[in-house]
């Protein structure tokens, strides 16, 4: 788990001091080791200097650094070389299978199995690989270089293009910021914000700086010495059912025990590490399931980590308690007080690589586990996405039905909307808009999580060309997910978007980057992509409560799996976000929405975030405490990164 940087197609004399400021700019993803490399390209090109910042996890010794020289490249070759962030959990038997073949190891880590999977299979390597990975391998025989990203987008690779030429890349945007504004100018994306208002996170591959763009999931990219695109491939889909899906209950004990027998396999796989390892344990079912397996799996005990909160109704740490005791695993409760949060809100708008009104729980919990001695920790990340565990897969096909059975009132609609939008709740401006959007199970499902209406947004900005008026998506985006959706039934295709949408670009992108922002790698066992393949090819009539939520889960875990994980009601853990920002956040964030001069060096209204928070400390109704986060948060990033439309 580390960061990675790069430059190609440029001067050596621009590249290398560039690549050192972006490296710096990655040390805290990689405090254990930093390493840069200038490696020499084909004749009449500049070299490609790639560099590593390292989080040692396999293989400790100085064996593991990057970037990392290809060792078994025949007589008279050229080395290859590889920069790369995450970890490739099969990579034993992928060493194992290559030692049979005569490939020779000079270390015991899982950067070298890659760089020996490409020497015997090529670019198809990847597609033997279990794992969470974004790497930079260049190719010096070819003249040619690699770039490919896991399946479900879990570590991150970012791309930049300069105005002169060449290619820049990197793990977060802020190290392609810190090449320097005459390679990356600081320029903010109308786009990108648009999403960010309506959503609350930058969709899709655009990010909020113009021109960065983040590589696809799933993506194998290959570019020329100087980074001019040769070909790109996606390797690899959920395999979610097209049509009808029916199946009989013994097909379904079938597919609940091999289910069962991926889940233990991919938790036994997340279980190696040559540093100590914990496992996050909430009350709920994903992080309790884990622990269950991993009780199982596990020759040595298993460590678990609880946060307790000291706000009423958030804390779930006697819950997990109860459950890590019936489990016998080596319990550890750390305590969390709200003034830990606002003493240190700071630290987490410092750690944002872009705006997000997520996450800050994750920088908390990530926190508490570096300072309790853990490197490694597992999540239940993607559990909710898969097993149907959000209210989302029961809300958007009631929503479905509500808006077709509108149709039939179509001549007074428009006085139900209007009637709508004059309410005094945001949720009938809520109900507004869905009257007044087309019955598409996409387009109510993004209405679900709108962070600002349509109407609400264009107070703060115009619409942008590219983007969709009502979601707020760019119409690309937009497109594709609705390619993505076709032919699924209604709980299948709300696991398609949650996975596509909200866990890509909010829960993923926030755990990487502020688990990342204090040392600690998080592993999510419940996205090896067998275990994805195996849950998604499933009937979505699987996913519905049985009324137990995620039975399908339950089944797969097994009767060791504690009762009061699924007969308590479904709690997450979050902050009172409306109390804080009228308590003791108040004066920082009435300040940063009171910048008028910021606002308009963004694009945006000058005053309309000033009257928002006018509107929330009357406490209008129709003005969400998240809205106000996301003002807040968006403000201190911008000013941080000193970003701008004038650019």
């Amino acid at each position: 788990m580390c960061g990675i940087a790069g430059v190609l197609g440029l001067p050596a004399d621009i590249a290398r001091p560039a690549a050192e400021r972006m490296l710096a700019a990655l040390r805290h993803r990689g405090p254990d080791d930093l390493g840069i490399e200038v490696v020499p390209g084909p004749a009449g090109h500049p070299p490609a200097v790639i560099a590593h910042a390292r989080l040692s996890i396999i293989d400790l010794s100085p064996g593991g650094h990057q970037p990392m020289r290809d060792t078994t490249t025949p007589p008279g070759a050229r080395p290859n070389w590889l920069v790369f962030n995450g970890e490739v959990f099969n990579y034993a038997s992928l060493r194992d299978e290559l030692a049979s073949h005569g490939t020779r190891w000079q270390t015991h880590s899982d950067t070298e199995v890659i760089l020996g999977a490409y020497r015997a299979w090529g670019e198809s390597s990847v597609e033997r690989m279990r794992g969470m990975f974004a790497w930079c391998l260049l190719d010096t025989e070819r003249g040619t270089i690699w770039f490919c990203r896991d399946r479900l987008g879990i570590k991150p690779l970012y791309m930049f293009r300069p105005a002169r030429g060449g290619l820049l890349f990197a793990s977060e945007v802020r190290a392609l910021l810190a090449a320097g504004p005459d390679l990356v100018p600081p320029r903010l994306s109308a786009t990108a914000l648009e999403s960010y208002l309506a959503q609350g996170m930058v969709c899709g591959t655009d990010t909020v700086v113009e021109g960065i763009e983040l590589l696809a999931s799933a993506t194998s990219l290959v570019t020329d010495w100087s980074g001019k695109l040769e070909r790109r491939r996606t390797y690899w889909r959920a395999p979610f059912p097209r049509g009808a899906t029916d199946a009989t209950p013994e097909e379904r004990r079938q597919a609940v025990r091999r289910l069962g027998e991926t889940l233990r396999e991919a938790v036994q796989l997340r279980l190696v590490a040559d540093v100590p390892l914990g496992l996050f344990l909430s009350a709920g079912v994903d992080s309790s399931a884990l622990a269950t397996v991993a009780t199982e799996v596990s020759a040595a005990r298993v460590q678990t980590l609880s946060i307790g909160f000291d706000a009423a109704g958030f804390d779930e740490s006697p819950e997990a308690a109860q459950i890590a005791e019936a489990l016998g695993t080596e319990h550890t409760t750390l305590r969390l007080r709200g003034d830990d949060v606002l003493a240190e809100i700071d630290e987490v708008f410092a750690a944002m690589d872009q705006p997000t009104v997520d996450g800050f729980n994750t920088y908390f919990v990530s926190r508490a586990a570096r300072r309790a001695g853990l490197t490694v920790a597992l999540s239940g990340l993607g559990g909710d996405e898969l097993f149907g565990g959000y209210a989302s897969f029961r809300d958007v096909p009631a929503a479905m039905r509500l808006r077709k059975r509108a149709a039939g009132f179509w001549p007074v609609a428009p006085l139900l909307t209007t009637a709508a939008r004059l309410g005094r709740h945001r949720g009938l401006a809520k109900a507004a808009e869905l009257l007044d959007r087309p019955p598409s199970l996409l387009q109510l499902y993004l209405l679900r999580r709108e962070l600002f209406l349509p109407r609400e947004r264009r107070t703060l900005q115009p619409l942008p060309a590219a983007s969709d008026r009502a979601s707020g998506l760019p119409l690309q985006v937009l497109h594709d997910l609705d390619a993505h959706l076709e032919g699924l039934d209604a709980e299948n295709a709300v696991s398609a978007v949650e996975l596509a949408s909200y866990m890509r670009h909010m829960l993923l992108r926030d755990a990487d980057v502020f688990s990342m922002a204090v040392g600690l790698e998080a592993r999510v066992p419940l996205l090896d992509h067998h275990l994805v393949e195996a849950a998604a090819a499933m009937p979505g009539a699987w996913k519905r409560p049985d009324p137990r939520p995620k039975p399908l889960l339950l089944d797969a875990v097994g009767p060791r799996l504690h009762s009061l994980v699924y007969t308590r009601p479904k709690r997450g853990f979050t902050f009172p976000w409306d109390a804080w920002l009228r308590g003791p956040m108040r004066e920082s964030a009435m300040s940063a929405l009171a910048r008028g001069d910021l606002w308009s060096q963004a694009g945006l209204d000058p005053t309309a975030p000033r009257r928002l928070w006018e509107r929330f400390e009357r406490r209008d109704p129709r003005v969400a405490a998240l809205q106000i986060l996301g003002l807040w948060s968006l403000a201190r990033y911008i000013e941080r990164n000193h970003l701008s439309m004038a650019h």
